[in-house]
């Protein structure tokens, strides 16, 4: 049984009373998901609010030629699947487990109980909503970028956070193949990319973290403004 302390933590519940947050986890079904296995497939019955417990998934779909595209991250302690939820139609994407997870299910109509039971629940649906709406405008801009660089360097700056007073890092930095799906490109070439930002000391490496030690220059990149082998030259005669 899976414990109501790390039920808690989900996003979702942090607010509920106790006595809700053990109703819900009698009806949720847990199963545990290993790397690259599926958790759902687009086109399939909403049936269930996903609840990841531990791990993280990738919501990707398909282009126009048949490859994958990655369109988001969902971590520990938040959700996806609300859409089929709210209106009963089926997946708009899948999702895969990029590591090993542990992912709650909880039926369509305790979910929409959950949904109509707090205001607090309705306000987090909304917030994540307009997230997802501006992160869908990202997404179409990025992949209307013709140099494939650019597309790695936008998914790396999106995924970037500023800490205080330092300089932003990219933490729990996504697999080469997840960076690879989210801008379209071949993971050799991700590689190759971020090869080169090392290389010039744009970021350093920190076991599975980037630190970006030169922002403007990322931001650059990751608008287009320029290309990596204009910052070679120029590093070169300077």
């Amino acid at each position: 049984m899976i414990s109501i302390e790390l039920l808690r933590k989900q996003r979702l519940l942090q607010r509920l009373d106790e006595s809700v947050v053990i109703d819900l986890a009698r009806h949720m079904r847990f199963e545990q998901f290993q790397k690259r296995d599926y958790v759902f497939h687009k086109g399939s019955s909403g049936d269930a609010l996903i609840m990841v417990l531990s791990g993280r998934l990738q919501i990707v779909t398909l282009s126009e030629d048949n490859r994958e595209v990655g369109l988001s991250f969902v971590e520990a302690g938040d959700y996806c699947g609300e859409l089929s939820i709210i209106d009963g139609g089926a997946r708009s994407a899948s999702a895969v487990a990029v590591v090993d997870s542990m992912v709650g299910f909880l039926p369509r109509a305790k979910a929409r109980w959950l949904f109509f039971h707090d205001p607090v629940v309705v306000e987090q649906l909304l917030m994540k909503m307009s997230a997802m709406v501006r992160s869908s405008s990202q997404q179409r801009s990025l992949l209307s970028m013709n140099r494939s660089y650019s597309r790695i360097y936008a998914v790396l700056m999106n995924t970037a956070k500023k800490p205080s007073s330092a300089q932003p890092v990219i933490e729990n930095l996504p697999t080469q193949q997840a960076i690879a799906m989210m801008a379209n490109v071949s993971r050799e070439t991700v590689s190759r990319a971020i090869q080169a930002l090392v290389k010039m000391g744009v970021v350093t490496k920190d076991t599975k973290r980037l630190i970006v030690q030169d922002v403007a220059t990322l931001e650059k990149l990751a608008r287009g403004e320029t290309d990596i082998s204009e910052v070679q030259d120029l590093r070169k005669s300077a």
